[in-house]
């Protein structure tokens, strides 16, 4: 046994005196109030990344993403953007170059290849990619995959370490449900996935512990987890690094969607974008903790409050995760729910295939992006504001692939009310082509919240992307002087 050498507490106290005199001579004096080292700071958003997952079936794609704010278009800026293959782990695939967007502030549409063959046996592998920026081009990043017509399909996600997502089980439709996860830093991830049904909590050992390697992406199943329910949520949490997840669905005819990540339990929740259906939409809740829960629903409507579930509340198991029929809302309408426990929570609109899902998010701070949009072809798109508690003045500026193409307005949500507004390809731009919306609440506004909604003919939802914070700063916090990492 190796001997314990113990230190009197005078040498001790002598030392700490001495660190302290030290301090005193070398450090400038404590800040005074209202002082710029005790209060926060904006700083620049230097580095920005986004993670698109690989496209279904193989095909090539579209990814549509800003790099940059929309008024560094013309100031010369300066930072880079491109896009870089995640291959799946293990995968002997031929190295492919980035793909560099063009400059700030301007919408790109750029084409990623069909998945590539392995080097041994040409066996088609899929593979994700990852948006990187440096510079002025890191704010206000945003990217989505989107389709050939420059549609936005799913968003291209942040990585992290708890996410979350909500949809239909197999006995809801979803025949298969795979996820893909995404390591685009530099040290490994491992990955712990926990499945809710409406049985209750769904054991699964295997999927516990899954590594995932740096700049390399792992493909999971979990269609055995979600068979015999009629709802799933998926927690993917990291207890080593961090990573970007997606989610697809497949119906029995093999159409795919992808599932929107929700944003994490809580008491309070919006989820935004809730558009008028031909047929039942479906409210999915999940309950991930260890309490029942009681919830009120409120929408939030373009007429104002209204209780669609007059004065019941939802009361839902602990450890479930449950269907709840959606009767029309009277238009389009975002959902506030009010719980005494943490939950969170999608809604599932009926369409062709799987239907099309909006989940909850958090409210706008700065701006919004949202980068593949497109009309023509009986396409149309909105966007739907809600401002559940003060009012809200919004700007809405659509920007054309075309440099230097764009228009803009103000609009104004009442508060408690819902706003949907038409948008449009800006004026001398190309018909049909894409273009990117960004959404700005204006000083003074209200809690914001906002989708895009895109409809193909009268009123069949083709696509639902719920708008997230796009920051060009963020907030440091206060620094002051501490001993708390002093220890003898």
């Amino acid at each position: 046994m190796r001997p314990v050498h113990l230190v009197p507490a005078g040498v001790v106290l002598l030392a700490l005196g001495a660190i302290a005199a030290v301090a005193q001579l070398t450090s400038p004096a404590a800040p005074g109030p209202g002082q710029a080292s005790m209060v926060p700071r904006q700083v620049a958003v230097t580095s920005a990344v986004r993670a698109c997952p690989p496209v279904p079936g193989g095909g090539p794609g579209q990814v549509a993403f800003i790099a940059g704010p929309p008024a560094a278009s013309s100031s010369g800026a300066s930072g880079q953007a491109e896009l870089a293959p995640v291959p799946l782990a293990g995968a002997a695939l031929r190295a492919l170059s980035p793909i560099s967007a063009a400059g700030p502030g301007a919408l790109s549409v750029l084409t990623i290849p069909a998945a590539q063959s392995t080097v041994k046996n040409a066996t088609t592998v899929l593979q994700g990619w990852s948006v990187t920026a440096s510079g002025t081009m890191a704010q206000a990043l945003e990217a989505e995959e989107a389709t050939s017509a420059g549609l936005a399909s799913v968003r291209c996600g942040e990585p992290g370490s708890d996410i979350w997502f909500v949809g239909a089980g197999s006995q809801g439709g979803a025949a298969q449900v795979q996820l893909d996860l995404m390591n685009i830093d530099a040290l490994p991830a491992s990955v712990d996935v926990d499945v809710i049904t409406d049985a209750g909590l769904v054991q699964s050992g295997g999927d516990t512990a899954i590594t995932v390697p740096p700049h390399q992406a792992v493909t999971e199943s979990l269609s055995s987890s979600a068979a015999g329910s009629t709802v799933v949520a998926i927690e993917v949490r990291t207890s080593i690094g961090r990573v970007a997840a997606d989610v697809s669905q497949s119906s029995r005819d093999g159409t795919a969607r992808w599932l929107p990540s929700t944003a994490p339990p809580s008491t309070q929740l919006v989820i935004p974008g809730v558009p008028p259906s031909g047929s039942t939409a479906g409210l999915y809740i999940v309950v991930p903790g260890s309490a029942n829960a009681r919830i009120s629903v409120l929408a939030i409507t373009a007429q104002g409050h209204y209780h669609p579930f007059g004065t019941q509340t939802v009361d839902l198991p602990a450890d479930s995760a449950s269907y709840v029929p959606l009767a029309s809302l009277g238009g389009t309408a975002a959902l506030e729910l009010t719980a005494n426990v943490p939950v969170t929570a999608a809604v599932r609109v009926p369409g062709s295939g799987l239907g099309t899902y909006t989940a909850a998010t958090t409210p706008i701070s700065e701006q919004a992006v949202i980068a593949g949009n497109t009309t023509g072809s009986g396409l149309s798109a909105e966007i739907v504001l809600s401002a559940p508690a003060g009012p809200a003045r919004v700007r809405l500026t659509e920007l054309a692939t075309t440099a230097g193409v764009t228009s803009s307005e103000v609009v104004t949500v009442s508060a408690g009310h819902t706003l949907t507004a038409p948008i449009t390809l800006p004026r001398n731009a190309k018909h049909g082509s894409a273009f990117a919306l960004a959404i700005t609440p204006l000083a003074g506004s209200g809690p914001l919240y906002a989708a895009r909604v895109e409809t193909q003919g009268q009123n069949t939802v083709v696509s639902i992307i719920p708008a997230i914070s796009a920051l060009t700063t963020i907030t440091l916090p206060p620094v002051h002087d501490s001993y708390d990492a002093v220890s003898p």
